[in-house]
């Protein structure tokens, strides 16, 4: 093993500006190009106490291991700015079911609502500005579209494997062009991603596929498989037979895994099971590039909050006619440290821990694995299938109130004093 880096922290890096178009028009302005907030690049940090160690494991893949000091404090909040969603019907505002979100620079955003089948765009102000498509089968329209990417030059690319193609929209002006596009996976949501250089990434099975702009395939790259566990075995699943077949309820608090894409291509994951805040970043078809283990002590599982998850399951069963008990032991006396992961439109990679005060909190590191901040926890319990945005100092994400209605919200990042 070779010997220890310890590293100076890195600051939370600025996007780099671009030229973008200026829109055309009833929507001025829409892709402006900002810069992110002084307030989120201080010259001081939390950051600046953490130890970053660089190593070299004996496989030869690079490990960072991140320390904070015994006092911690957060470095960003998310200040809600803007919330969009109503419970009157036939409003553009009104959403039934979001399954896409893009942010544009400035603090603009489209939504798929999925529903109807339309993508509409919203100014940085949350007012309403274009609606475009429908569902039907003509250019423009959609059939079963599931997602929203956003390419390098500001258009919205819309899949919808049950049309067989990719559509390309202006947000301004709506649709400018489809290409034919086949899908072996489709899922309920869309889980391909669009790289800064305009390639597409989308899973399938054990590949990854990849395309160019125009939708033609470049090549298949190859994933690590994946441990495989069935019924019964499974220890992050209760397997339960009702009267209606199988179901499945998932073990609470157990590691449930995750993976992203960044700009780059590169793919960052943790692992299913894994318990720890490690994750893992490598490129698709290549060779594991980074290990990256962040050392916060593990969070309790109180007892509470146990009981409480059990009684969960427990009336689980019973509304599905099921006598018998679970194995209890299954559910873990340490919450996941990693709950998610998403990465910024900078390359940023924004780790979702656990709170022990509730609310959504982040650990955020650099493209190479070193800590640069966290979030103070907010109050933004995001929809499980449909990852936040984040560019620049914006964050936007899709939630519920009490009433189940859907909101788009876009918070600021903004530096905690």
């Amino acid at each position: 093993m070779s010997s220890a880096t310890i590293l100076p922290p890195k600051r939370l890096a600025s996007p780099v500006p671009r030229r973008s178009r200026r829109s055309r028009g009833s929507i001025p302005g829409i892709l402006t190009v900002v810069a992110l907030a002084a307030s989120a690049c201080s010259d001081s940090s939390p950051a600046d106490e953490w130890a970053i160690v660089r190593d070299t494991l004996p496989s030869g893949v690079e490990r960072v291991t991140n320390t904070p000091p015994p006092q911690t404090a957060p470095t960003w909040t998310l200040v809600e700015e803007v919330r969009v969603g109503t419970v009157e019907a036939d409003r553009p505002e009104s959403f039934g079911q979001i399954k896409g979100l893009v942010g544009f620079e400035g603090g603009g955003f489209a939504v798929l609502e999925s529903q109807s089948l339309e993508i509409r765009v919203f100014a940085a102000d949350g007012s309403h500005l274009a609606t475009h498509g429908q569902r039907g089968e003509g250019p423009g329209e959609f059939i079963g579209a599931n997602g929203l990417m956003l390419g390098p030059s500001g258009r919205i690319w819309v899949p919808d494997s049950y049309a067989a193609r990719m559509s390309v929209l202006d947000p301004a002006d709506g649709f400018v062009e489809s290409f034919p596009f086949t899908s072996y996976v489709r899922g309920w949501v869309w889980t391909g991603a669009m790289t800064a250089g305009g390639r597409i990434l989308k899973h399938s099975s054990s590949t990854m596929r990849v395309f160019d702009s125009t939708m033609t395939e470049l090549s298949s790259l190859s994933l690590p498989p994946r441990a495989e566990n069935a019924g019964d075995e499974d220890p992050s699943i209760f397997l339960v037979e009702s009267a209606t077949g199988w179901e499945v309820r998932a073990v609470p608090f157990y590691p449930g895994g995750s993976t992203t894409f960044d700009p780059s291509g590169a793919m960052w994951s943790a692992a299913v099971g894994d318990p720890s805040h490690r994750v893992h970043k490598w490129m698709p078809g290549g060779d594991t590039l980074l290990v990256v283990e962040t050392q916060r002590p593990p969070l309790p599982v109180t007892a509470a909050e146990r009981d409480s998850v059990i009684a969960e399951v427990r009336a689980w069963f019973r509304e599905r006619g099921v006598e018998a008990d679970a194995d209890w032991s299954r559910i873990p006396d340490a919450k996941p440290a990693v709950l998610g992961l998403v990465t910024s439109a900078e390359g940023n990679l924004w780790v979702r821990t656990s709170s022990p005060g509730g609310g959504i909190t982040y650990d955020v590191l650099a493209p190479d694995g070193a800590y640069l901040g966290s979030t103070a926890p907010a109050p933004l319990e995001t929809v499980f299938w449909l990852s936040p945005v984040i560019r620049g100092d914006h964050y936007w994400t899709v939630v519920f109130d009490e009433l189940d209605v859907p909101y788009v919200v876009r918070a600021k990042i903004t530096h905690v004093e």
